[in-house]
């Protein structure tokens, strides 16, 4: 083989992907075979690193996402004494704080252009919520259930978030019913407002 010479080699494709991924390199100016090497060229890399391909772009669709809903990285012992300090100095108005953050949160979904904003929420904060063990939000007809546990929440980090969720939820239109809270711990209850008084 000349040196510069590389072999080629056929590979059959579907179709509909094929021709995504051309137009893709077209709007890109490049060719298709440069970019079906670089997708090769970041699978082989992936498995070399113990990652799966797919693995790693969902990863990055997480950090992406939550880049755009206004969330920023950073130590998490340091967020919980941050918490804490605000909340042992300014309690009410850290408290206002987190649930008018919640509101703002909640917005962006209601207002986006997304099919079922509370089920994008949802899905986006649990993924956001990495490091939290438990986290689930369960809608039920017109109530919803909201669980956390996490043993490393702070107290007044349980207070703040527990705020955050339900300034969320008060944007969704629902309105607690039951609320328990303390320390690493947050169970609500909201209805939607107006169907608790129907009943």
């Amino acid at each position: 083989m000349k040196a510069g010479k590389v072999k080629r080699k056929t590979l059959v494709a579907r179709e509909d992907l094929v021709d995504r991924l051309s137009e893709m390199a077209k709007q890109r100016g490049r060719s298709l075979y440069d970019t079906v090497n670089e997708v090769f060229e970041a699978a082989i890399r992936a498995e070399r690193m113990g990652l799966d391909l797919r693995g790693v772009v969902e990863e990055r669709g997480v950090l992406k996402a939550a880049r755009d809903a206004g969330f920023i990285l950073g130590p998490e012992s340091l967020w919980y004494d941050l918490a804490d300090l605000a909340y042992e100095k300014a309690r009410r108005k850290v408290l206002e704080s987190w649930f008018e953050a919640g509101v703002w949160l909640a917005k962006r979904y209601v207002t986006g252009a997304v099919g079922d904003a509370f089920e994008a929420f949802k899905r986006d904060l649990e993924t956001f919520m990495w490091s939290v063990p438990e986290l689930s939000i369960e809608r039920m007809g017109d109530s919803v259930l909201v669980r956390v546990i996490s043993p490393r929440f702070t107290e007044s980090f349980t207070f703040l978030f527990a705020a955050f969720l339900e300034g969320a939820l008060k944007t969704f239109g629902y309105k607690n019913t039951s609320k328990e809270v303390f320390r690493g711990r947050i169970f609500l209850e909201a209805v939607k407002v107006g169907v608790d008084a129907q009943k």
